[in-house]
Protein backbone atom coordinates (compact mmCIF):
# COMPACT_ATOMS: atom_id res chain seq x y z
CA UNK A 1 0.00 0.00 0.00
CA UNK A 2 1.71 3.63 -0.69
CA UNK A 3 0.95 6.34 1.34
CA UNK A 4 0.79 9.77 -0.12
CA UNK A 5 2.47 11.50 2.61
CA UNK A 6 5.79 10.89 4.60
CA UNK A 7 5.03 11.28 8.33
CA UNK A 8 7.33 11.27 11.18
CA UNK A 9 8.16 7.29 12.34
CA UNK A 10 6.37 5.79 9.08
CA UNK A 11 7.78 5.55 5.36
CA UNK A 12 6.44 5.68 2.33
CA UNK A 13 6.78 3.04 -0.27
CA UNK A 14 8.22 3.40 -4.18
CA UNK A 15 6.13 1.36 -6.87
CA UNK A 16 8.40 -1.49 -7.82
CA UNK A 17 8.44 -3.13 -11.25
CA UNK A 18 6.92 -6.89 -11.54
CA UNK A 19 9.91 -9.42 -11.55
CA UNK A 20 10.06 -13.07 -12.68
CA UNK A 21 12.11 -13.62 -9.52
CA UNK A 22 10.30 -13.30 -6.77
CA UNK A 23 13.12 -13.65 -4.32
CA UNK A 24 15.93 -10.59 -5.94
CA UNK A 25 14.17 -7.25 -5.47
CA UNK A 26 15.53 -3.56 -3.83
CA UNK A 27 13.71 -2.18 -1.71
CA UNK A 28 13.51 1.84 -1.05
CA UNK A 29 14.32 2.88 2.88
CA UNK A 30 12.99 6.20 4.20
CA UNK A 31 13.89 5.78 7.76
CA UNK A 32 16.23 3.43 9.42
CA UNK A 33 14.64 0.24 9.94
CA UNK A 34 12.17 0.35 7.89
CA UNK A 35 11.60 -1.33 4.60
CA UNK A 36 9.52 -1.29 1.29
CA UNK A 37 7.45 -4.04 -0.29
CA UNK A 38 9.80 -6.11 2.28
CA UNK A 39 8.19 -7.57 5.07
CA UNK A 40 11.30 -7.83 6.33
CA UNK A 41 13.55 -6.01 9.15
CA UNK A 42 17.03 -5.81 8.78
CA UNK A 43 20.23 -6.91 11.22
CA UNK A 44 21.74 -4.69 13.30
CA UNK A 45 24.70 -5.70 11.02
CA UNK A 46 23.13 -4.65 7.65
CA UNK A 47 24.10 -8.03 6.32
CA UNK A 48 21.84 -11.25 6.02
CA UNK A 49 18.14 -10.87 7.36
CA UNK A 50 15.14 -13.24 7.03
CA UNK A 51 11.93 -13.31 6.03
CA UNK A 52 9.94 -16.96 6.73
CA UNK A 53 11.92 -19.46 4.97
CA UNK A 54 13.78 -17.25 2.71
CA UNK A 55 16.65 -15.50 3.51
CA UNK A 56 18.16 -12.65 1.99
CA UNK A 57 21.24 -9.46 1.92
CA UNK A 58 19.79 -6.00 2.64
CA UNK A 59 22.04 -3.65 2.00
CA UNK A 60 21.68 0.36 0.88
CA UNK A 61 22.55 1.95 -1.92
CA UNK A 62 26.27 2.95 -0.61
CA UNK A 63 26.79 -0.24 0.55
CA UNK A 64 25.54 -2.25 -2.33
CA UNK A 65 28.09 0.27 -4.25
CA UNK A 66 31.24 -0.20 -2.31
CA UNK A 67 30.28 -4.39 -1.98
CA UNK A 68 29.62 -4.60 -6.09
CA UNK A 69 29.88 -1.00 -7.80
CA UNK A 70 33.49 -0.55 -7.41
CA UNK A 71 35.95 -1.81 -9.95
CA UNK A 72 36.98 -2.10 -13.47
CA UNK A 73 32.97 -1.77 -14.63
CA UNK A 74 33.37 1.34 -13.25
CA UNK A 75 36.42 2.47 -14.20
CA UNK A 76 35.15 1.70 -18.02
CA UNK A 77 32.14 3.83 -17.72
CA UNK A 78 34.08 6.65 -15.99
CA UNK A 79 36.31 6.56 -19.31
CA UNK A 80 33.17 6.18 -21.79
CA UNK A 81 31.71 9.24 -19.58
CA UNK A 82 35.02 11.19 -19.42
CA UNK A 83 35.01 10.81 -23.60
CA UNK A 84 32.00 13.11 -23.44
CA UNK A 85 33.33 15.67 -21.45
CA UNK A 86 36.23 15.09 -23.60
CA UNK A 87 34.21 15.95 -26.49
CA UNK A 88 31.93 18.93 -25.33
CA UNK A 89 35.44 21.11 -25.59
CA UNK A 90 34.45 21.34 -29.21
CA UNK A 91 32.00 23.19 -28.87
CA UNK A 92 32.91 25.51 -25.95
CA UNK A 93 36.26 26.29 -27.46
CA UNK A 94 35.53 25.38 -31.21
CA UNK A 95 34.67 29.59 -31.87
CA UNK A 96 38.58 30.11 -31.04
CA UNK A 97 39.00 28.70 -34.13
CA UNK A 98 35.41 29.50 -36.48
CA UNK A 99 35.48 33.08 -35.17
CA UNK A 100 39.33 34.15 -35.28
CA UNK A 101 40.85 36.99 -35.66
CA UNK A 102 42.45 37.35 -39.36
CA UNK A 103 45.17 40.04 -40.16
CA UNK A 104 43.25 41.87 -42.67
CA UNK A 105 43.29 45.57 -44.90
CA UNK A 106 41.17 47.17 -46.96
CA UNK A 107 40.74 45.51 -50.79
CA UNK A 108 42.08 48.73 -53.11
CA UNK A 109 40.54 49.34 -56.69
CA UNK A 110 42.69 47.29 -59.20
CA UNK A 111 43.33 50.27 -61.22
CA UNK A 112 44.17 52.20 -57.88
CA UNK A 113 47.95 52.90 -59.03
CA UNK A 114 48.84 54.01 -62.40
CA UNK A 115 51.25 56.62 -64.01
CA UNK A 116 50.86 58.52 -67.51
CA UNK A 117 52.89 60.19 -69.54
CA UNK A 118 53.13 63.27 -67.69
CA UNK A 119 54.46 61.43 -64.45
CA UNK A 120 51.54 62.12 -62.76
CA UNK A 121 51.03 58.54 -60.58
CA UNK A 122 47.77 57.83 -58.21
CA UNK A 123 48.38 56.30 -54.76
CA UNK A 124 45.80 55.12 -52.48
CA UNK A 125 46.87 55.26 -48.36
CA UNK A 126 44.41 53.02 -46.66
CA UNK A 127 43.95 54.48 -42.58
CA UNK A 128 43.25 51.21 -40.67
CA UNK A 129 41.80 53.80 -37.74
CA UNK A 130 39.05 55.01 -39.96
CA UNK A 131 38.47 52.11 -42.06
CA UNK A 132 39.32 55.02 -44.67
CA UNK A 133 41.43 55.48 -47.65
CA UNK A 134 42.69 58.51 -49.44
CA UNK A 135 43.50 59.01 -52.85
CA UNK A 136 46.76 60.75 -54.17
CA UNK A 137 48.45 62.21 -56.89
CA UNK A 138 51.98 62.33 -57.05
CA UNK A 139 53.51 64.37 -59.72
CA UNK A 140 57.32 64.28 -61.02
CA UNK A 141 60.19 63.10 -61.46
CA UNK A 142 61.72 60.58 -58.87
CA UNK A 143 65.08 60.83 -60.43
CA UNK A 144 65.70 64.26 -60.42
CA UNK A 145 63.80 64.53 -56.71
CA UNK A 146 61.08 67.55 -57.69
CA UNK A 147 58.28 65.33 -56.77
CA UNK A 148 54.49 67.39 -55.47
CA UNK A 149 52.26 65.03 -53.86
CA UNK A 150 48.37 66.64 -53.68
CA UNK A 151 45.19 65.09 -52.30
CA UNK A 152 42.92 63.66 -54.69
CA UNK A 153 39.90 62.17 -52.67
CA UNK A 154 40.08 62.22 -48.67
CA UNK A 155 38.06 59.20 -46.48
CA UNK A 156 36.93 57.08 -49.44
CA UNK A 157 35.32 53.88 -47.51
CA UNK A 158 36.49 50.84 -47.43
CA UNK A 159 33.90 48.09 -48.36
CA UNK A 160 36.20 45.17 -48.74
CA UNK A 161 38.70 43.90 -47.21
CA UNK A 162 41.46 40.89 -48.28
CA UNK A 163 42.32 38.50 -45.23
CA UNK A 164 45.81 36.88 -44.22
CA UNK A 165 45.56 32.95 -45.04
CA UNK A 166 49.22 32.07 -43.11
CA UNK A 167 46.85 29.87 -39.96
CA UNK A 168 42.92 30.14 -42.33
CA UNK A 169 41.84 29.63 -44.72
CA UNK A 170 38.20 30.65 -43.82
CA UNK A 171 37.19 32.09 -40.71
CA UNK A 172 33.37 33.56 -39.42
CA UNK A 173 35.76 36.78 -39.90
CA UNK A 174 36.70 36.21 -43.47
CA UNK A 175 33.52 34.74 -45.02
CA UNK A 176 30.87 37.53 -44.10
CA UNK A 177 33.51 40.70 -43.73
CA UNK A 178 32.95 40.82 -39.69
CA UNK A 179 35.88 42.84 -38.57
CA UNK A 180 36.59 45.93 -36.58
CA UNK A 181 35.30 48.15 -39.46
CA UNK A 182 31.95 46.46 -39.80
CA UNK A 183 31.33 45.53 -36.19
CA UNK A 184 33.95 43.11 -34.61
CA UNK A 185 30.86 42.64 -31.53
CA UNK A 186 29.27 40.12 -33.60
CA UNK A 187 32.54 37.54 -32.97
CA UNK A 188 31.77 38.13 -29.49
CA UNK A 189 27.93 37.63 -29.63
CA UNK A 190 28.24 34.37 -30.80
CA UNK A 191 30.20 33.79 -28.30
CA UNK A 192 27.86 34.51 -25.66
CA UNK A 193 24.55 33.44 -27.51
CA UNK A 194 26.39 29.85 -26.58
CA UNK A 195 26.59 30.78 -23.26
CA UNK A 196 23.32 31.60 -22.80
CA UNK A 197 22.29 28.17 -24.40
CA UNK A 198 24.64 26.94 -21.97
CA UNK A 199 22.69 28.63 -18.98
CA UNK A 200 19.48 27.81 -20.09
CA UNK A 201 20.97 23.72 -20.37
CA UNK A 202 21.65 24.02 -16.66
CA UNK A 203 18.47 24.92 -15.53
CA UNK A 204 16.21 23.48 -17.64
CA UNK A 205 17.44 20.05 -19.18
CA UNK A 206 18.83 19.11 -15.31
CA UNK A 207 14.79 18.50 -14.58
CA UNK A 208 14.46 16.15 -17.57
CA UNK A 209 17.93 14.61 -16.55
CA UNK A 210 15.99 13.96 -12.87
CA UNK A 211 12.35 13.21 -14.40
CA UNK A 212 13.70 11.04 -17.63
CA UNK A 213 17.09 9.52 -17.00
CA UNK A 214 20.67 10.19 -17.23
CA UNK A 215 21.08 7.82 -20.24
CA UNK A 216 18.01 9.42 -22.53
CA UNK A 217 19.35 13.00 -21.84
CA UNK A 218 22.78 12.06 -23.24
CA UNK A 219 21.56 10.20 -25.75
CA UNK A 220 18.77 13.54 -27.11
CA UNK A 221 21.38 15.63 -26.30
CA UNK A 222 24.25 14.01 -28.21
CA UNK A 223 21.51 13.20 -31.33
CA UNK A 224 21.13 17.21 -31.12
CA UNK A 225 24.41 18.15 -31.06
CA UNK A 226 25.32 16.02 -34.20
CA UNK A 227 22.20 17.41 -36.11
CA UNK A 228 22.37 21.01 -34.89
CA UNK A 229 26.44 20.77 -35.48
CA UNK A 230 25.75 19.75 -39.55
CA UNK A 231 23.22 22.36 -39.74
CA UNK A 232 25.66 25.40 -38.28
CA UNK A 233 28.35 24.27 -40.74
CA UNK A 234 26.24 24.94 -43.59
CA UNK A 235 24.97 28.35 -42.23
CA UNK A 236 24.11 30.85 -45.03
CA UNK A 237 24.55 33.70 -42.61
CA UNK A 238 26.24 34.83 -39.54
CA UNK A 239 22.95 35.06 -37.63
CA UNK A 240 22.01 31.62 -38.75
CA UNK A 241 25.25 30.80 -37.09
CA UNK A 242 24.91 32.33 -33.88
CA UNK A 243 21.38 30.80 -33.51
CA UNK A 244 23.14 27.11 -34.17
CA UNK A 245 25.31 28.55 -31.40
CA UNK A 246 22.93 28.91 -28.60
CA UNK A 247 21.14 25.29 -29.63
CA UNK A 248 24.77 23.87 -29.13
CA UNK A 249 25.37 25.81 -26.04
CA UNK A 250 22.13 24.21 -24.17
CA UNK A 251 22.32 20.53 -25.36
CA UNK A 252 26.08 20.49 -24.59
CA UNK A 253 25.29 21.78 -21.14
CA UNK A 254 22.46 19.03 -21.10
CA UNK A 255 25.72 15.89 -22.40
CA UNK A 256 28.07 17.10 -19.46
CA UNK A 257 26.08 17.52 -17.26
CA UNK A 258 24.11 14.30 -17.29
CA UNK A 259 27.60 12.58 -17.86
CA UNK A 260 29.12 14.16 -14.40
CA UNK A 261 25.95 13.50 -12.60
CA UNK A 262 26.26 10.06 -13.74
CA UNK A 263 29.98 9.51 -12.38
CA UNK A 264 28.87 10.93 -9.00
CA UNK A 265 25.86 8.52 -8.90
CA UNK A 266 28.65 5.60 -9.04
CA UNK A 267 31.91 6.18 -8.38
CA UNK A 268 33.05 7.12 -4.21
CA UNK A 269 36.15 9.02 -4.65
CA UNK A 270 33.74 12.00 -6.16
CA UNK A 271 36.24 15.24 -5.63
CA UNK A 272 38.91 12.88 -7.35
CA UNK A 273 36.64 11.97 -9.85
CA UNK A 274 35.42 15.76 -10.24
CA UNK A 275 39.27 16.76 -10.44
CA UNK A 276 39.82 14.16 -13.32
CA UNK A 277 36.83 15.39 -15.37
CA UNK A 278 38.93 18.43 -15.37
CA UNK A 279 41.83 17.21 -16.74
CA UNK A 280 40.16 15.30 -19.79
CA UNK A 281 38.64 18.79 -20.14
CA UNK A 282 42.13 19.98 -21.17
CA UNK A 283 43.12 17.29 -23.05
CA UNK A 284 40.09 17.80 -24.96
CA UNK A 285 41.28 21.31 -25.75
CA UNK A 286 44.54 19.75 -26.86
CA UNK A 287 42.56 17.93 -29.60
CA UNK A 288 40.12 20.35 -30.60
CA UNK A 289 43.42 22.31 -31.42
CA UNK A 290 44.27 19.60 -33.53
CA UNK A 291 40.69 19.23 -35.51
CA UNK A 292 41.53 23.33 -35.98
CA UNK A 293 44.92 22.90 -37.55
CA UNK A 294 43.78 19.69 -39.84
CA UNK A 295 41.01 21.62 -41.15
CA UNK A 296 41.62 25.54 -41.58
CA UNK A 297 38.31 26.49 -43.39
CA UNK A 298 35.72 26.48 -40.77
CA UNK A 299 32.72 24.56 -42.13
CA UNK A 300 35.25 21.96 -42.49
CA UNK A 301 36.36 22.49 -38.92
CA UNK A 302 32.60 22.19 -37.48
CA UNK A 303 31.27 19.60 -39.65
CA UNK A 304 34.11 17.52 -38.45
CA UNK A 305 33.71 18.16 -34.73
CA UNK A 306 29.66 17.62 -35.15
CA UNK A 307 30.53 14.23 -36.34
CA UNK A 308 32.33 13.32 -33.52
CA UNK A 309 29.49 13.30 -31.27
CA UNK A 310 28.09 9.99 -33.24
CA UNK A 311 30.52 7.89 -30.90
CA UNK A 312 28.68 8.55 -28.21
CA UNK A 313 25.04 7.55 -29.53
CA UNK A 314 25.45 4.10 -28.66
CA UNK A 315 25.90 4.67 -25.08
CA UNK A 316 22.17 4.16 -24.75
CA UNK A 317 22.42 0.61 -25.66
CA UNK A 318 26.07 -0.23 -24.16
CA UNK A 319 25.56 1.85 -20.59
CA UNK A 320 22.56 0.69 -18.13
CA UNK A 321 20.96 3.77 -16.58
CA UNK A 322 22.69 5.25 -13.47
CA UNK A 323 21.16 2.66 -10.49
CA UNK A 324 20.55 5.64 -8.65
CA UNK A 325 18.16 7.00 -10.42
CA UNK A 326 16.62 3.72 -11.05
CA UNK A 327 15.72 3.13 -7.69
CA UNK A 328 14.27 6.71 -6.82
CA UNK A 329 12.02 5.41 -9.43
CA UNK A 330 11.19 2.47 -8.30
CA UNK A 331 12.49 0.52 -11.50
CA UNK A 332 14.15 -1.87 -8.86
CA UNK A 333 14.47 -5.45 -11.39
CA UNK A 334 16.91 -2.62 -14.08
CA UNK A 335 18.64 -1.71 -10.72
CA UNK A 336 19.71 -4.93 -9.93
CA UNK A 337 20.78 -5.98 -13.55
CA UNK A 338 23.56 -2.83 -12.87
CA UNK A 339 24.88 -4.45 -9.65
CA UNK A 340 24.65 -8.31 -11.15
CA UNK A 341 26.40 -6.50 -14.51
CA UNK A 342 28.64 -4.67 -12.47
CA UNK A 343 29.47 -7.62 -10.34
CA UNK A 344 30.52 -10.46 -13.12
CA UNK A 345 33.08 -7.78 -14.89
CA UNK A 346 34.40 -6.85 -11.12
CA UNK A 347 34.08 -10.53 -10.62
CA UNK A 348 32.62 -10.52 -6.98
CA UNK A 349 30.17 -13.35 -6.30
CA UNK A 350 26.93 -12.12 -6.77
CA UNK A 351 23.98 -13.16 -4.10
CA UNK A 352 20.85 -14.84 -4.94
CA UNK A 353 18.59 -12.90 -3.25
CA UNK A 354 19.78 -9.45 -2.63
CA UNK A 355 17.48 -5.90 -1.74
CA UNK A 356 19.04 -2.53 -2.05
CA UNK A 357 17.26 0.52 -0.95
CA UNK A 358 17.97 3.86 -0.75
CA UNK A 359 18.23 5.74 2.27
CA UNK A 360 15.53 8.62 3.15
CA UNK A 361 16.51 11.57 1.06
CA UNK A 362 15.06 15.05 3.17
CA UNK A 363 12.87 17.47 0.42
CA UNK A 364 14.34 19.85 -1.08
CA UNK A 365 13.73 23.09 0.76
CA UNK A 366 12.55 26.24 -1.81
CA UNK A 367 14.42 27.49 -4.11
CA UNK A 368 17.51 29.58 -5.22
CA UNK A 369 15.64 32.13 -3.42
CA UNK A 370 15.29 30.63 -0.01
CA UNK A 371 19.17 31.00 -0.08
CA UNK A 372 18.59 34.34 0.48
CA UNK A 373 16.12 34.45 3.20
CA UNK A 374 18.09 34.56 6.35
CA UNK A 375 21.82 36.79 7.09
CA UNK A 376 23.70 33.95 7.09
CA UNK A 377 22.98 32.47 4.18
CA UNK A 378 22.73 35.63 1.91
CA UNK A 379 26.13 36.41 2.97
CA UNK A 380 27.48 32.69 1.90
CA UNK A 381 25.75 32.96 -1.14
CA UNK A 382 26.31 36.33 -2.10
CA UNK A 383 30.15 35.52 -1.46
CA UNK A 384 29.97 32.22 -3.26
CA UNK A 385 28.21 33.79 -6.48
CA UNK A 386 30.66 36.28 -6.59
CA UNK A 387 33.44 33.59 -6.37
CA UNK A 388 31.21 31.51 -9.71
CA UNK A 389 30.84 35.20 -11.79
CA UNK A 390 34.45 36.27 -11.38
CA UNK A 391 36.05 32.41 -11.86
CA UNK A 392 34.19 32.58 -15.17
CA UNK A 393 35.20 35.91 -16.48
CA UNK A 394 38.69 35.08 -15.91
CA UNK A 395 38.43 31.20 -17.22
CA UNK A 396 37.03 31.60 -20.41
CA UNK A 397 38.59 35.26 -20.86
CA UNK A 398 41.90 33.45 -20.51
CA UNK A 399 40.75 30.93 -23.07
CA UNK A 400 39.08 33.16 -25.62
CA UNK A 401 42.07 35.63 -25.72
CA UNK A 402 44.50 32.82 -26.51
CA UNK A 403 43.73 33.79 -30.28
CA UNK A 404 44.79 37.06 -29.83
CA UNK A 405 48.12 36.42 -28.41
CA UNK A 406 50.86 37.12 -30.73
CA UNK A 407 52.58 34.16 -32.55
CA UNK A 408 51.08 31.13 -34.26
CA UNK A 409 47.55 30.83 -32.75
CA UNK A 410 47.58 26.66 -32.45
CA UNK A 411 51.21 26.72 -30.98
CA UNK A 412 49.62 28.62 -28.31
CA UNK A 413 46.77 26.91 -27.74
CA UNK A 414 48.65 23.78 -27.50
CA UNK A 415 50.61 25.41 -24.71
CA UNK A 416 47.57 26.82 -22.64
CA UNK A 417 45.18 23.75 -23.04
CA UNK A 418 48.11 21.23 -22.30
CA UNK A 419 48.94 23.45 -18.75
CA UNK A 420 45.36 22.77 -17.74
CA UNK A 421 45.99 18.78 -17.65
CA UNK A 422 48.63 19.48 -14.55
CA UNK A 423 44.37 20.37 -13.00
CA UNK A 424 44.79 16.98 -11.46
CA UNK A 425 47.46 19.20 -8.42
CA UNK A 426 44.15 20.37 -6.96
CA UNK A 427 43.57 16.59 -5.23
CA UNK A 428 46.31 17.91 -3.13
CA UNK A 429 46.20 21.69 -3.68
CA UNK A 430 42.89 21.76 -1.75
CA UNK A 431 44.35 20.14 0.96
CA UNK A 432 45.82 23.88 1.81
CA UNK A 433 42.22 24.97 3.04
CA UNK A 434 39.55 25.26 1.39
CA UNK A 435 39.47 29.35 2.08
CA UNK A 436 43.25 29.49 1.50
CA UNK A 437 43.47 27.72 -1.66
CA UNK A 438 40.53 29.36 -3.98
CA UNK A 439 42.15 33.11 -2.71
CA UNK A 440 45.55 32.18 -3.14
CA UNK A 441 44.82 31.08 -6.81
CA UNK A 442 42.58 33.86 -7.01
CA UNK A 443 45.42 36.34 -5.74
CA UNK A 444 47.94 34.04 -8.57
CA UNK A 445 46.30 34.81 -11.49
CA UNK A 446 46.12 38.12 -10.58
CA UNK A 447 49.58 38.67 -10.21
CA UNK A 448 49.97 36.62 -13.43
CA UNK A 449 47.49 39.65 -15.37
CA UNK A 450 49.69 42.23 -13.93
CA UNK A 451 53.07 40.41 -15.15
CA UNK A 452 52.20 39.63 -18.72
CA UNK A 453 51.58 43.43 -19.65
CA UNK A 454 54.84 44.33 -18.62
CA UNK A 455 56.47 41.13 -21.07
CA UNK A 456 54.41 42.14 -23.59
CA UNK A 457 55.46 45.66 -23.61
CA UNK A 458 59.08 44.71 -23.84
CA UNK A 459 57.83 41.65 -26.69
CA UNK A 460 58.93 38.69 -24.60
CA UNK A 461 56.02 36.86 -26.01
CA UNK A 462 57.69 33.80 -24.36
CA UNK A 463 57.09 35.14 -21.12
CA UNK A 464 53.42 35.99 -22.10
CA UNK A 465 52.96 32.49 -23.21
CA UNK A 466 54.62 31.37 -20.02
CA UNK A 467 52.14 33.44 -17.86
CA UNK A 468 49.19 32.89 -19.82
CA UNK A 469 49.69 29.04 -19.07
CA UNK A 470 49.90 29.53 -15.28
CA UNK A 471 47.51 31.60 -15.18
CA UNK A 472 45.11 29.14 -16.66
CA UNK A 473 46.05 26.34 -14.77
CA UNK A 474 45.39 27.93 -11.48
CA UNK A 475 42.20 29.56 -12.66
CA UNK A 476 40.71 26.18 -13.98
CA UNK A 477 41.98 24.47 -10.92
CA UNK A 478 40.38 27.37 -8.91
CA UNK A 479 36.59 26.33 -11.04
CA UNK A 480 36.92 22.82 -9.98
CA UNK A 481 37.71 23.83 -6.12
CA UNK A 482 34.53 26.46 -6.25
CA UNK A 483 32.47 23.58 -7.16
CA UNK A 484 33.66 21.47 -4.78
CA UNK A 485 33.09 24.50 -1.53
CA UNK A 486 29.70 25.15 -3.01
CA UNK A 487 28.59 21.57 -2.33
CA UNK A 488 30.25 21.79 1.09
CA UNK A 489 28.83 25.03 2.74
CA UNK A 490 25.33 24.09 1.36
CA UNK A 491 23.32 21.28 3.29
CA UNK A 492 21.95 18.04 1.23
CA UNK A 493 18.09 19.51 1.06
CA UNK A 494 19.55 22.65 -0.96
CA UNK A 495 22.86 21.46 -2.00
CA UNK A 496 21.44 20.57 -5.89
CA UNK A 497 19.84 24.02 -5.79
CA UNK A 498 22.91 25.64 -5.01
CA UNK A 499 25.41 24.35 -7.61
CA UNK A 500 22.32 24.95 -10.00
CA UNK A 501 22.64 28.49 -8.71
CA UNK A 502 26.34 28.82 -9.27
CA UNK A 503 26.60 27.20 -12.83
CA UNK A 504 23.93 30.00 -14.18
CA UNK A 505 25.65 32.63 -12.56
CA UNK A 506 29.10 31.19 -13.60
CA UNK A 507 27.52 31.38 -17.30
CA UNK A 508 26.39 34.47 -17.22
CA UNK A 509 30.11 35.89 -16.33
CA UNK A 510 31.34 33.67 -19.57
CA UNK A 511 28.84 35.03 -21.49
CA UNK A 512 30.40 38.88 -20.74
CA UNK A 513 34.21 37.54 -21.17
CA UNK A 514 34.08 37.95 -24.92
CA UNK A 515 33.20 41.67 -24.52
CA UNK A 516 35.79 42.54 -22.48
CA UNK A 517 38.31 40.81 -24.62
CA UNK A 518 37.19 43.43 -26.78
CA UNK A 519 39.32 45.99 -25.00
CA UNK A 520 42.50 44.58 -26.70
CA UNK A 521 41.27 47.21 -29.49
CA UNK A 522 42.28 49.89 -26.65
CA UNK A 523 45.34 48.36 -25.69
CA UNK A 524 46.36 44.74 -26.36
CA UNK A 525 47.31 44.09 -22.48
CA UNK A 526 43.98 46.14 -21.84
CA UNK A 527 42.09 42.27 -21.40
CA UNK A 528 44.54 40.77 -18.72
CA UNK A 529 44.33 44.55 -16.62
CA UNK A 530 40.65 43.79 -16.44
CA UNK A 531 41.13 39.91 -15.94
CA UNK A 532 43.49 40.91 -12.69
CA UNK A 533 41.30 43.20 -11.05
CA UNK A 534 38.22 41.14 -11.14
CA UNK A 535 40.93 38.06 -9.74
CA UNK A 536 42.07 40.37 -7.11
CA UNK A 537 38.84 41.52 -6.01
CA UNK A 538 37.65 37.75 -5.62
CA UNK A 539 40.56 36.51 -4.14
CA UNK A 540 40.02 39.21 -1.35
CA UNK A 541 36.18 38.41 -1.25
CA UNK A 542 36.77 34.48 -0.79
CA UNK A 543 38.75 34.94 2.75
CA UNK A 544 35.03 35.61 3.81
CA UNK A 545 34.42 31.74 3.20
CA UNK A 546 33.42 29.88 6.04
CA UNK A 547 36.73 26.83 5.99
CA UNK A 548 34.94 23.76 5.42
CA UNK A 549 37.65 21.20 5.23
CA UNK A 550 37.39 18.23 7.65
CA UNK A 551 33.82 19.54 8.88
CA UNK A 552 30.72 17.57 8.46
CA UNK A 553 28.40 18.65 5.88
CA UNK A 554 25.51 20.10 7.05
CA UNK A 555 21.74 18.99 6.78
CA UNK A 556 19.87 21.55 6.84
CA UNK A 557 19.52 25.08 5.84
CA UNK A 558 18.61 25.77 9.64
CA UNK A 559 22.18 23.73 10.63
CA UNK A 560 23.77 26.43 7.91
CA UNK A 561 22.36 29.18 9.56
CA UNK A 562 23.36 28.91 12.87
CA UNK A 563 26.78 28.56 11.85
CA UNK A 564 29.73 31.45 12.25
CA UNK A 565 29.40 33.66 9.31
CA UNK A 566 33.20 33.82 8.33
CA UNK A 567 34.53 31.15 10.46
CA UNK A 568 34.66 29.05 12.93
CA UNK A 569 37.86 30.57 15.21
CA UNK A 570 35.94 33.25 16.56
CA UNK A 571 33.14 30.23 17.48
CA UNK A 572 35.60 28.22 19.37
CA UNK A 573 37.23 31.11 21.06
CA UNK A 574 34.03 32.95 22.75
CA UNK A 575 33.04 28.65 23.92
CA UNK A 576 36.51 28.73 25.54
CA UNK A 577 36.14 31.80 27.22
CA UNK A 578 32.75 30.42 28.65
CA UNK A 579 34.06 27.21 29.65
CA UNK A 580 36.96 28.75 31.16
CA UNK A 581 34.39 31.24 33.13
CA UNK A 582 32.17 28.19 34.00
CA UNK A 583 35.47 26.43 35.59
CA UNK A 584 36.25 29.42 37.09
CA UNK A 585 32.67 29.91 39.07
CA UNK A 586 32.64 26.63 40.06
CA UNK A 587 36.27 26.63 41.47
CA UNK A 588 34.85 29.47 43.56
CA UNK A 589 31.65 27.82 44.34
CA UNK A 590 33.42 24.89 45.85
CA UNK A 591 36.41 27.41 47.86
CA UNK A 592 32.85 28.53 49.40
Amino acid sequence: METDKVLPGTYKTLPVDPSPDPDIHAVSKNEPGNYADSGANKSENGGSTSSGDDSFESLSYEEAMSKYGSGRYQVIIFILLSLVTFSCVFNNNGYIFIGATQEHYCKLPESSNWTDFNNKTAILVYTADTCTYNKWARYGDEVDGNITEVMIEEDIKCYSWVYDKSFFDLTVMSEWDINSCTGKWKIALASSMYMLGFLIGCIFLADLSDRYGRSKLLLVSNICMVVIGVIASFSVNFWMLAIMRLLLGIFTAGARNAGFVYVCEIIKERSAAGMLHGVTYSIGGVAVTAIAHLFPHWRHFQLACALCYILYIPYYWIMEESPRWLLSQGRTEEALAYFKKSARINKVEFPENLHVYLEYQPKVEGNALSLFKTPNLRHKSLVVCTLWFSVSIVFFGMTFNAGNLAGNIFTNNYLLQASGILEFFGIWYIRLGRRLAISSAFLIACLVSAVIPIFATYGMQAGVITMSMVGKLFIETNFEMIYVVTAELYPTTARVTALGLGSSIARAGGALSPYLILSDDVWKSLPYVIFGVIALAAGLVATLLPETMNKELPDSLHQVETENLVNHVLCRVKQTTEKEDEEEKTMETVAV
